[in-house]
């Protein structure tokens, strides 16, 4: 049997006129789970107010096989059959194959339109989408560390740059959302935005770290490791909008309501969301997060749900913590408890012995095989060396607290006991490794630019550093490429193309509507014999590329 996602429902209004509407009519945003049945058609049939018949618009059900996801949107379109006038119209989605003798009832609804000020205004009579919030750990994107995501309603016109979220664990601020978007669009019949869905991100707070044993992600704050009341606060113009609460029990997220799959994060939590305040200083929100505009019922046979064991199945069981105190509301060390088997010889370097054993552990794990590798070194490779070196002042920052320390002082990496001053020499030794990595392939790069830099000078040399041979295509004119040092040094014409976006603008019945259109561009230069810069000139046109009459100089 076919379901419907009930989380991922949207409702909104259109308008047969275009930016100056006549009246309103509906629009449905549904996501499907399959299996779907043989052609088979989408029957949207809608009511008006008075219970007459409005209209029946059919759309073909794209074939899914069992738990593959589509979403549909429909919108039936209709000259001089907008209603203009407000009131509440019934609904229901139905998927039917004549085929193979299917007719499934989807779902059965109402929903409420009210006037805006203004000639033939109208608008959704809340959200346009579910009430409440829906909170999930996205296993989608990260398994073994699933980043913590929230995605709530919100009236109004939104815009990312104005909105904040905050993270909070028994009253106490933990850590500010990661990204924070206004997404999927709700809007009044005229086009312009009533509500959005906003989607927070947390990218330091993980729902487990199936890796910790590695060092892998020893600063985030694991939800597995610290039960608690949470609450996350959405915040615009310096404003608390919206809170949103949940409790972590026993390692897990409580579920207060119902769980479904979620195609693109995996399977999501609603919780529910409260309007504190307003989205704007001095305006009410034209929608709250529990106040949808419309009533929706799944029809039994559509509805799917899961159980909070869904949400937590890609969990380790060696993902428990090694650590774990009530009161600690931040990442969990990478390191054994009892590392420190010695005294140190200050109450200052006690406390800092152990970060800086967990830093050095969490650096081997990571990096001491890939640094193993003898050369010669890819690209990739070349990466991981410098993203190791970018690694190097935290780790000094953190060793020169344990300068004081004997290299005697025993302690353990990996669950295995070693020396403090074994660990500084592997540490330096991988820094080291490093180093080297990045300065042979500095010179590999340099051997190879070599036989170019010999022959060329003056101007010439000064663009060729700005555009090594390497990293870009030379061409001279009629769109010739350039091969040899010999054939570079030549040439009295250089050119460069590249992509380009165009960006165009009209405006339709007094609505400025701009657009981008893919182009190319051409830089060129010319110079004379002793590779001294004549000339410097630029194209841009339409067209996934360029005519050869751009590798030539402007008439």
């Amino acid at each position: 049997m076919t379901s419907v996602l009930s989380h991922d429902l949207r409702l909104s209004l259109g308008a047969s006129g275009g930016y100056h509407p006549a009246g309103w009519h509906p629009k449905l945003a549904v996501t499907l789970l399959g299996p779907t049945p043989p052609a088979a058609e989408l029957v949207w049939s809608v009511s008006r107010p008075d219970g007459v018949e409005w209209f029946c618009h059919r759309v073909p059900v794209p074939g899914l096989a069992t738990d593959q996801y589509a979403t549909v949107e429909l919108e039936r379109w209709g000259d001089d059959d907008d209603l203009d006038e407000p009131g509440e119209i019934s609904f229901t989605l139905r998927v039917v194959s004549e085929l193979d003798g299917v007719d499934q009832l989807l779902l059965d609804g109402r929903l409420s339109v009210l006037a805006l000020p203004g000639d033939h205004q109208y608008a959704i009579a809340g959200s346009g989408m579910p009430g409440g919030a829906w909170l999930c750990l996205d296993t989608v994107d990260e398994p073994d560390a699933p980043r913590l995501c929230l995605t709530v309603p919100v009236g109004g016109d939104l815009h990312d740059g104005q909105l904040e979220a905050h993270l909070f664990v028994d009253g106490t601020r933990l850590a500010p959302a990661t990204t924070v978007q206004a997404l999927n669009t709700v809007t009044a019949n005229d086009g312009s935005p009533t509500a959005q869905s906003v989607v927070t991100v947390f990218d330091s707070v993980r729902g487990w770290n199936n890796l910790a044993a590695s060092g892998w992600g020893g600063e985030w704050h694991l939800l597995d490791a610290r039960n608690g009341h949470y609450e996350v606060k959405l915040v615009r113009a310096a404003r608390v909008f919206c809170v949103v609460p949940f409790d972590v029990v026993d390692g897990r997220i409580v579920a207060p309501g119902w769980v479904e799959p979620d195609p693109w994060r995996g399977a999501v939590i609603c919780v529910q969301a409260s309007a504190v305040g307003t989205t704007e200083a001095t305006a009410e929100p034209s929608a709250t997060p529990d106040d949808p505009g419309f009533a929706v019922d799944v029809a039994a046979s559509a509805a799917v749900s899961r159980t909070i064991d869904d949400v937590y199945a890609l969990r380790h069981a060696s993902a428990l913590p090694l650590s774990q105190s009530s009161g600690d509301t931040g990442g969990l060390s990478g390191a054994p408890e009892g590392a420190l088997e010695g005294g140190p010889e200050t109450s200052e370097s006690l406390e800092a012995l152990q970060p800086y054993v967990d830093r050095a552990e969490r650096l081997l794990l990571t990096w001491q095989e890939e640094l193993a590798a003898p050369p010669p070194y890819d690209f990739g490779q070349v990466l991981a060396a410098e993203a190791l070196q970018r690694e190097k002042a935290g780790h000094d920052e953190l060793a020169s607290a344990v300068a004081a320390v004997a290299d005697e002082q025993p302690v353990v990496v990996a669950g295995e006991p070693t020396t403090l001053g074994a660990v500084r020499s592997r540490a330096a030794a991988l820094f080291a490794a490093a180093d080297a990595r990045v300065a042979l392939s500095q010179q590999s790069a340099d051997d190879v630019l070599a036989p170019y830099r010999a022959l060329l000078a003056a101007d010439k040399l000064a663009v060729f550093d700005d555009h090594p041979a390497d990293s870009f295509v030379y061409t001279t004119l009629d769109g010739q490429i350039i091969e040899t040092p010999e054939q570079l040094a030549a040439a009295d014409y250089w050119f460069f193309e590249g992509p380009l976006d165009l960006r165009s603008s009209a405006n339709v019945e007094g609505v400025e509507i701009t657009a981008s259109t893919q182009g190319w561009r051409v830089l060129g230069w010319r110079f004379a014999p002793d590779g001294t810069l004549l000339d410097r000139f630029e194209q841009q046109g339409l067209g996934p590329s360029a005519p050869l009459s751009a590798f030539r100089p402007p008439a």
